[in-house]
């Protein structure tokens, strides 16, 4: 290692040296001065190792790049243990770049081993295509979400039932993988589910205590298939992969709001429209009786009106029999009917019950015709 330049040793001699030779100026120039003496270049192996490993850091660090930087790097070093071995004959410079390589190597393997083909059975392929895959979702974060560690599926036979009314506690999601079910309420339906649905998405997301259970059934129409998790696995599971509960959240909002619209398709208006869920709800409104609903407050306001216009003329309305009773328990006024205790006696009876059984099961909302 002499002739590659000065040595350790010859480095901290160097103020004895200066000692021994004070008055010669000369002398301590020469050992003091490094570098003096330029040595000529290097095995052309030596040069083109360091070439390889300037081309490998000067890649973009995508995939491709870092799977592209260490594939160079290793055989880079394989040129200098080379060089190392058979060259310059330097057992330390031979064991440093022999572990840099072997360093490199199980880089390289994790990186292939992360872009193994990852395959699921033709139903969960399809769950994960329509609805994790568009949101960057990778086949390793959703192995791990269907596994047998957070997951189950299970198969139901037509009128098994998922979830029983009153009876079955709100804590697991469960997703249709294949099959319909039905959900029902008191014998009544409100709405289907298809596949890549959730059965459950309203009380898996509106659960306040453990010990909330159904107001709904879930009942398997055809033969069904579907996955469950248990809301503590998921809890577990969330905090380490916040990303997957960020897009799981996403989709169960989805899902309730696509449920919210399926219910609200099936509830018109007199006219032929359907009612706005998006506008402030008139649920808390019926239940504590402190304002009428907005068909009431209308009949209030033509009430209004008439009174200061007796000449205008009434539009002929045809009169049945829910509205003879109605009529039968409002005062009359000198043969006449008082539209403001008409107005009072629909709120009472027939609109509040409508508008309570249209909005039983969903926040449904309706516009105030002003």
């Amino acid at each position: 290692m002499a002739s590659f330049g000065f040595g350790l040793s010859e480095i901290i001699n160097i103020p004895s040296v200066f000692n021994e030779n004070s008055t010669n100026t000369t002398s301590f120039t020469e050992h003091a001065v490094w570098c003096i003496d330029w040595r000529p270049s290097q095995h052309w192996m030596f040069q083109i190792a360091n070439a390889l490993f300037f081309v490998s850091y000067s890649v973009p660090t995508s995939y491709y790049g870092i799977l592209f930087m260490h594939s160079t790097l290793i055989a880079g070093f394989l040129i200098l243990i080379t060089w190392a071995w058979r060259i310059v004959c330097a057992p330390d410079l031979f064991t440093w770049n022999l572990c840099f390589l072997f360093i490199n190597i199980l880089q390289l393997i994790y990186l292939i081993y992360q872009r193994r083909p990852i395959n699921f059975n033709p139903e969960l392929e399809q769950i994960y295509r329509s609805m994790f895959k568009p949101f960057k979702i990778t086949r390793i974060q959703f192995k791990k979400l269907v596994s047998e560690q957070f997951a189950q599926i299970v198969t139901l036979h037509i009128g098994e039932a998922y979830a029983m009314q009153n009876i079955t506690k709100t804590d697991r999601l469960g997703l249709l993988m294949s099959g319909k079910a039905n959900v029902l309420q008191d014998h009544q339906l409100l709405h289907p589910i298809g596949p890549c649905e959730f059965l459950d998405s309203p009380e898996f997301e509106s659960r306040g205590s453990s010990e909330d259970k159904f107001k709904v059934s879930v009942i398997a129409a055809t033969t069904c298939r579907y996955i469950y998790w248990q809301r503590s696995a998921l809890e577990y599971l969330f905090v380490k992969e916040t990303y997957l509960a960020t897009v799981l959240a996403t989709l169960i909002a989805k899902d309730i709001t696509i449920k919210l619209y399926s219910m609200n398709n099936k509830i018109m208006t007199e006219k032929g429209s359907y009612l706005d869920i998006r506008l402030p709800s008139i649920t808390p409104a019926l239940a504590s009786k402190e304002c009428k609903p907005p068909i009431v407050k209308t009949l209030k306001k033509l009430a209004v009106v008439s009174s200061h216009c007796p000449k205008s003329p009434i539009p002929a309305v045809k009169i049945t029999k829910c509205d003879a009773l109605i009529m039968d328990k409002c005062q009359t006024t000198n043969g006449k009917f008082n539209r403001m205790n008409l107005a009072n006696e629909m709120g009472n009876t027939g609109v509040e019950n409508w508008l309570e059984k249209t909005s039983k099961y969903h926040s449904l909302e309706m516009a105030d015709d002003e």
